[in-house]
């Protein structure tokens, strides 16, 4: 989810910074023009963490600015197909739940949440299993599996990122809790004949 990179780029240094410091004004150039930035092969540049190699500066007619070519290094984050995440849920919808993983939300549909048939429970913002009466709300912490991703770099907000929880290990993590402790009294009581 969470990688260091080490990326190229270039800073532009505009006029009224040019008394600053170099390294200062090209992390501040660098943090503007790419910090929250959507890239479908590298995912969302979360901080750039400062320029290594700053190259030899160009000045462009017409420009007062001068741009530098940089190596610099950023912390992204690209969610993967596949991947197990653990995220809280910041919103109940009547089709679902999200989960705020880093700088997206992802969304478990009501028919990703369990095996049991789920109900919409309105007046307390909850989704409520049917059988076993297994609830999930706003604060609940999860561990969730990715099944669907698409980036949008034009529309960032309009990323989609698709999880599951109705595999084993997966689930709001007090329910897993409570399985973990029922397979180690199942155990020990196997034991114990």
């Amino acid at each position: 989810m969470y990688k260091m990179m080490k990326l190229k780029g270039v800073a532009r240094i505009e006029p009224d910074h040019l008394g600053d410091p170099l390294e200062a004004a090209v992390n501040k150039s660098l943090r503007e023009k790419y910090e929250a930035v959507v890239d479908k092969s590298l995912g969302t540049i979360v901080a750039v963490l400062g320029a290594d190699d700053i190259g030899e500066g160009r000045i462009l007619a017409g420009d007062g600015s001068i741009y530098y070519e940089v190596n610099f290094d950023a912390l992204v984050f690209k969610p993967e197909m596949q991947e197990i995440v653990e995220g809280e849920v910041v919103e109940i919808v009547k089709f679902g739940a999200f989960l705020s993983l880093g700088p997206f939300d992802g969304l478990l549909h009501v028919s990703q949440i369990t095996n049991e048939y789920i109900s919409y429970d309105e007046k307390n913002a909850r989704l409520v299993s049917k059988e076993s009466s297994k609830s999930l709300g706003e604060g609940d912490r999860v561990r969730a599996r990715v099944i669907a991703v698409s980036l949008n770099e034009k529309e960032p907000r309009e990323s989609k990122i698709g999880l599951t929880m109705r595999q084993t290990g997966l689930g709001r993590l007090e329910w897993l809790e409570g399985n973990e402790s029922a397979q180690e009294t199942g155990s020990s009581e196997a034991e114990a004949k």
